[in-house]
């Protein structure tokens, strides 16, 4: 080991072309570094530098041996480095919470991306339809959609995504297709139940506000369920957008109303950590964030 930091010194010596520079960047005395290097040079059995009060040169065999030094002094930066990268890895398990419909869609090709480049990451994937407790149930990281409260939680946001009307063009085959909101309330609507009754809605168009209250002729607590409801020409309902993408590419709902707007919904992740944050918490940030500024289901 002395050697190897001995090699370092004669390096360095080389590179500042005099020992007091050299010194300088080592934040030691010169006295120091010419021992150094004094010491090199009886354990290789030759000497390596010229030394006079004006220049500083190397010898044949310094020239060669400072070739070999550049090299391993080189590999054992990399190895520092990588071992300083390893030690900032993500490791443990992330615990990650999300309404169903967001994660299926948005958070399992994060999950595959992020299981590629930090194989050493375990990933625990909560898809449920409920707010939860994140700290009761240990979880790391949450995707919130709608407009938060104020609470302890950190939030960064991802986007907003539309709210839009829609239903199964089986559905309006059947029962008609509203062309105003006001016409909602002569068709079958569906909503999740934990969405408080009567359902009210603010429309916008160029004419000005539509305010329509809607009762419920089907409820359910699951987002996968409406949906499904929904393609079955069950109903009309309000969904966010990132709910429908592949449903309306694959024909299976269209919207409607779309001469008026509903305010969007906030996509948020938020995570119970003011202070530093874990690696794992913002390698996946990362991934999701920039997964989510080309996501189809933005405004």
């Amino acid at each position: 080991m002395d050697e190897l930091k001995r090699i370092g010194v004669f390096t360095r010596v080389v590179e500042a072309k005099s020992f007091s520079e050299a010194a300088r960047q080592l934040g030691v005395a010169k006295s120091a570094v010419s021992k150094q290097v004094s010491l090199l040079e009886k354990e290789v059995g030759v000497r390596l530098m010229n030394r006079s009060t004006r220049k500083l040169s190397l010898t044949e065999a310094g020239q060669i041996y400072y070739q070999h030094c550049v090299e391993i002094v080189g590999r054992a930066e990399i190895a520092l480095n990588e071992l300083r990268q390893y030690q900032h890895q993500p490791t443990g398990t992330l615990r990650v919470a999300s309404p169903v419909a967001f994660g299926v869609t948005n958070l399992v090709p994060v999950v595959k991306d992020l299981r590629c480049t930090y194989p050493q990451l375990k990933i625990d994937l909560l898809l449920e339809d409920r707010v939860i407790n994140m700290v009761e149930e240990g979880v790391d990281l949450s995707i919130r959609i709608g407009w938060l409260e104020e609470s302890n939680l950190v939030a960064r946001k991802l986007g907003e995504s539309p709210m839009v009307v829609v239903a199964s063009p089986d559905y309006l085959a059947r029962c008609g297709t509203p062309t105003t909101p006001e016409q909602l309330s002569e068709h079958q609507w569906l909503s999740l139940s934990l969405l408080s009754a009567p359902l009210r809605w603010n429309f916008r168009s160029k004419q000005g506000e539509h305010r329509v209250q809607m009762q419920s002729f089907l409820k359910t607590n699951s987002a996968d369920a409406l949906l499904s409801m929904a393609i079955e020409g069950l109903g009309v309902t309000v969904v966010s957008k990132f709910m429908i993408c592949k449903a309306l590419q694959q024909g299976q709902l269209v919207t409607l109303l779309d001469n008026y707007q509903l305010d969007p919904v906030g996509v948020y992740a938020v995570y119970p950590h003011r202070g530093h944050m874990p690696p794992k918490i913002r390698v996946f940030l990362d991934f999701l964030s920039k997964r989510s500024q080309y996501a189809d289901w933005r405004s």
